[in-house]
């Protein structure tokens, strides 16, 4: 069975949607807490990578676990293993590339379209977004879509950076929304609204969520046998 390294960073961090999709179309889902590990698995070991969100900085230099997991995609990309980077993840993927990380010009808290080059990869959401750093589209790298915030999705050979969220579910929305309410009162993001949306865009979501897994999925295979 080919098999998926899952990269999670927090309690409420879970693979969500996209380890659903793994599971679904036949991946050994292997979910590792890399905030709590002493040691990541090896990349070279997987046939795609996945990292997930978290509200640390890729930047902070005092966070152990940032190196180790940089480290851990520059393996990948160096043995032609696909990332799938998600929001942090995304950050952490272009920051392994030779991207920057920096503060967003414009914290996207909530339900977000982008605007999508390649809509059959990246579909044009609504997608949850939940940043308040964003990343610079690596050397090499292709961007794909963007926002008034940045740059929203990029590929780099076989690999996917994206800024936003396709692995959040509307019950995870809820459980996001609940622990962090404090957080969106004072970022000025009203919880009902975030509520609301998450009721009308959850279903077309978990729908364009697949679609994009599977797309990325389809790509990277067709990129590496290419390449062989």
């Amino acid at each position: 069975m080919r098999r998926a390294l899952f990269l999670q960073h927090e309690p409420l961090g879970t693979p969500g949607l996209a380890g659903e999709r793994a599971a679904a179309v036949g991946l050994d889902v292997v979910a590792v807490r890399a905030d709590g590990a002493p040691e990541l698995p090896d990349a070279a070991d997987f046939d795609v990578v996945v990292t997930l969100g978290s509200s640390a900085s890729v930047g902070d230099a005092g966070v152990p676990w940032i190196a180790r997991e940089r480290e851990t995609l520059r393996r990948a990309i160096a043995r032609d293993v696909p990332v799938l980077g998600i929001c942090f993840g995304g950050q952490m993927l272009a920051h392994a590339l030779g991207g920057a990380v920096h503060p967003a010009r414009v914290a996207e808290v909530g339900w977000f379209a982008i605007e999508t080059r390649d809509p059959a990869l990246v579909p044009p959401g609504p997608w949850v977004q939940w940043h308040y750093e964003s990343f610079d589209v690596p050397p090499g790298a292709v961007e794909i879509a963007r926002s008034p915030a940045g740059p929203q999705a990029f590929t780099h050979g076989p690999h996917l950076g994206l800024q936003f969220h396709p692995e959040v579910s509307g019950e995870m929305m809820g459980r996001w929304t609940e622990a962090f309410r404090g957080e969106l009162v004072r970022a000025g993001v009203d919880p009902a609204r975030i509520a609301a949306d998450t009721a009308r865009h959850a279903a077309a979501a978990r729908a364009a969520a697949h679609r994009l897994f599977d797309a990325f999925l389809a790509r990277a295979t067709r990129l590496r046998a290419a390449a062989r």
